[in-house]
């Protein structure tokens, strides 16, 4: 085989595993699609959307025919072999991020689809007719002030302020949970901690024109005040948590010691967590939260994990 075509191959294989990752998409489908034992030990690790926000971005991004997504990726396969259930998700998903008003240009899109459909076909899909007449309405009402245009309300176009992934969980709270589980920190003593660390950054920023970063490019800490703490941890302690948990198995800790149960115990509402961490494939109901369809039983399998390699 001449140079010239090893390199192509080559090319060819790294297009097929990257852009997007084939790594990234079956730990996306392991976090959303697979069950694990310690889900039903509050409702807010039932209504953990983090990772679905990313599974839905990617679906749009191979679906995207501008990001020509070649046909033979490990991705698209993996997609078109479960097509069917693949639509069914991506489309309660954008109904439920638009009513939270956390839409992304692809799901107001989708969105506008659905209804089109709905009205063609006489399907009469009552929450879809309230979402579009509830957008009509935003430029005239006093709860959404910054909604100006048509596309701000169908969130076609971001509203200013508003963040582009509202599930990403804030470093600074990353390192709160690490230091309070692993660290055997209080929270207080840990948000201590983290302001040092933020404070000093802040310093050496200064001292070279904004220039300096974090050992390996880890975000670099900020500080908070009290009431941003509180927020920010009321909207993300949950999500911050099942992150946490799924890295641990990722990294082979699957075992939680008797004394990291007590401090999960402590700041996660007294929940008891297993001593030994658990995912396993399963038939899992998807509401949303975790993706409820029409008929309120619509079910991914763990089959749609399966990419050939």
């Amino acid at each position: 085989m001449n140079k010239n075509k090893e390199n192509t191959l080559e090319r060819l294989a790294k297009d097929l595993n990257e852009n997007p990752s084939l790594d990234r998409w079956t730990w996306l489908l392991k976090r959303t699609v697979m069950d694990n034992n310690w889900h039903a030990l509050h409702k807010s690790f039932q209504t953990d959307n983090s990772y679905f926000r990313e599974l839905a971005d990617t679906l749009d991004y191979v679906n995207d025919e501008a990001n020509s997504v070649h046909p033979n990726h490990l991705v698209r396969q993996s997609i078109n072999g479960a097509i069917g259930v693949f639509k069914v998700f991506r489309e309660a998903f954008a109904l439920d991020m638009f009513k939270k008003h956390t839409a992304t240009p692809y799901d107001a899109n989708l969105l506008i689809s659905m209804f089109n459909r709905t009205v063609a076909f006489e399907e009469n899909d009552q929450a879809l007719l309230d979402v579009v007449k509830d957008s009509f309405n935003k430029r005239r009402s006093d709860e959404f002030p910054l909604v100006n245009t048509l596309d701000q309300a169908f969130q076609i176009s971001r509203v200013e302020g508003r963040p582009p992934n509202p599930y990403k969980v804030p470093n600074n709270v990353k390192m709160l949970l690490a230091m309070i589980i692993d660290g055997d920190m209080s929270k207080a003593k840990a948000i201590e901690r983290i302001d040092s660390m933020a404070n000093n950054h802040s310093l050496k920023t200064q001292e070279n024109k904004g220039l300096w970063r974090t050992a390996n490019d880890q975000p670099r800490p900020q500080v908070w005040g009290e009431d941003r703490w509180k927020n920010e941890m009321r909207k993300y302690k949950w999500t911050a948590l099942n992150d946490y948990l799924y890295e641990r198995i990722a990294k082979g800790r699957t075992s939680l010691t008797d004394t990291e149960r007590k401090r999960i115990h402590k700041n996660w509402n007294q929940i008891d967590m297993p001593k030994e961490l658990e995912i396993y494939p399963t038939f899992i109901k998807v509401g949303i939260g975790r993706l409820i369809g029409k008929d309120r039983a619509k079910t991914i399998t763990a089959d749609v994990i399966k990419t050939k390699h």
